[in-house]
C-alpha cells in the first residue's frame, strides 16, 4: 500500500470509526496490522506474545477511538501504544524465549482450534527462526527489516506506516542485511512473510469488536454510568448477527463432536460400552459449548490474559480427561469381549 493510498483510506475511515462504523475499522486494521505487530515483534522477540499485544492495541485503539484528534495523529499514536504495551510486557518478565511449561503448549492449542499439530509445530519453527534473526539484528532496523518483508519489499511503505523518511528505512534496511548472514537472512525473510497477520487475525479483531459495546455508545454508558452488568447486560449488548453467530459456534462444535463419536460407537462391542461413549461424548459436547460461551463472555468482561489463560488450561485438562477415559472404556470393553470370545 502506497503512503498516499494508505492517508485516503485513514482520513475516510478513522470519522466512520469514531462513529461506531466497526467495518471501517475492520480497514484500518487491515491496513495496519503487520505494522503494529512488527513493532512488537521487534521489542519482544517473540511471535505469539507479538500477535498478543497487537491485538490488545487495536481493542484500546477501538475503545478510545474518540480521543484521537486528527487523522495524522492515528499512526503515531498505534505505534506508541504498541511499544509501551511490548517494553512493559518485558520489563514485568513475563517473556520466555521458549515455553518451558507443557500446559503453555496445551493453553495455546485450546485458545487457537485454527492450528492443528501440523500448523503448529510450523508457526512454532517461524517464531524460533524469527527469534534467533532478531537476536543478530540492531534494535533501530528490527521492525524496519520484519515489516519490509511483510509489506512485500516496499521501503516507501515501510516509510510510511513507521513514520520515517524513505532514505532511513533504506540505511535501517542496509544495517540489518549486514549483521545476517545470506543464508539466515533469507530464512528470516520467509519466516516474517509466513507469520505476518493476515485475515484471520483481522476476524479475530472484528469478533472481538462485535462482541463488545461500540466505541461511541461506550462513551455515552461512561457519561451517564448507566451501564448494564451481569449476564444481562452481556444479552443486551449482543446483536442479532452476533448471537446468531454464537450460536453457530456451538452449533458447530456439537455438530464436530457428534461428527467423532459416531466412528467410535460403530466400532462399540457392547450396549456398556455404547452407553459409557454415549455419556462421554455428552460431557464432551457440552464442555466446547460452554467454552466458547465463555470465550464470548471473556471479551465482555474485559477478562485479563492471565485468566483466558487459565480458562484454556483448564478446558484443556479436563478434554484430556475425557479422553484418557474413553480410551480405558474401549481397552477395558475390548478386554472383556476377548475372554468371553475364548471362553467360547
Amino acid at each position: 500500500m502506497t503512503p498516499d493510498v494508505l492517508n485516503t483510506l485513514i482520513e475516510r475511515d478513522l470519522p466512520a470509526a469514531r462513529n461506531g462504523d466497526a467495518v471501517a475499522y475492520g480497514r484500518l486494521v487491515s491496513a495496519t496490522q503487520r505494522m503494529v505487530a512488527s513493532v512488537a515483534m521487534a521489542i519482544t522477540r517473540d511471535l505469539q506474545t507479538s500477535e498478543d499485544i497487537a491485538q490488545d492495541t487495536f481493542l484500546t485503539a477501538w475503545q478510545r477511538i474518540g480521543q484521537l484528534g486528527s487523522a495524522s495523529s492515528f499512526l503515531p499514536w498505534l505505534r506508541q501504544v504498541a511499544r509501551n504495551r511490548a517494553i512493559d510486557h518485558v520489563r514485568a518478565g513475563r517473556y520466555r524465549e521458549t515455553p518451558a511449561d507443557p500446559m503453555d503448549y496445551l493453553a495455546e492449542v485450546a485458545g487457537d482450534p485454527q492450528h492443528g499439530p501440523a500448523e503448529t509445530f510450523a508457526r512454532e519453527h517461524e517464531a524460533r527462526q524469527l527469534a534467533d534473526a532478531l537476536d543478530e539484528i540492531p534494535e533501530t532496523s528490527r521492525d524496519v527489516l520484519l515489516l519490509y518483508y511483510r509489506e512485500g519489499e516496499r521501503s516507501q511503505s515501510v516509510a510510511a506506516l513507521l513514520g520515517i523518511s524513505d532514505a532511513a528505512v533504506r540505511k535501517r534496511l542496509q544495517r540489518g542485511r549486514d549483521s545476517l548472514r545470506a543464508e539466515l537472512l533469507k530464512r528470516f525473510a520467509d519466516a516474517a512473510r509466513s507469520s505476518a497477520p493476515g485475515v484471520a487475525f483481522t476476524a479475530t479483531i472484528g469478533t472481538a469488536i462485535a462482541m463488545s459495546v461500540p466505541a461511541t455508545a461506550a462513551a455515552a454508558v461512561a457519561g451517564t454510568g448507566a451501564a448494564k452488568s451481569g449476564a444481562a447486560g452481556f444479552a443486551a449488548k449482543l446483536s442479532l448477527g452476533t448471537l446468531s453467530g454464537l450460536f453457530a459456534a456451538i452449533g458447530l462444535v456439537l455438530a464436530a463432536s457428534v461428527w467423532e463419536m459416531r466412528g467410535y460407537l460403530r466400532k462399540a462391542r457392547s450396549p456398556a460400552e455404547r452407553r459409557a461413549l454415549v455419556h462421554n461424548a455428552i460431557v464432551y459436547g457440552a464442555l466446547m459449548a460452554s467454552y466458547v460461551a465463555v470465550l464470548a463472555w471473556s471479551v465482555f468482561d474485559a477478562w485479563s490474559a492471565s485468566q483466558i489463560m487459565a480458562t484454556a488450561c483448564g478446558v484443556s485438562l479436563l478434554l484430556f480427561v475425557l479422553t484418557f477415559e474413553r480410551r480405558r472404556h474401549q481397552r477395558r470393553h475390548g478386554q472383556a469381549a476377548g475372554r468371553a470370545g475364548g471362553r467360547v
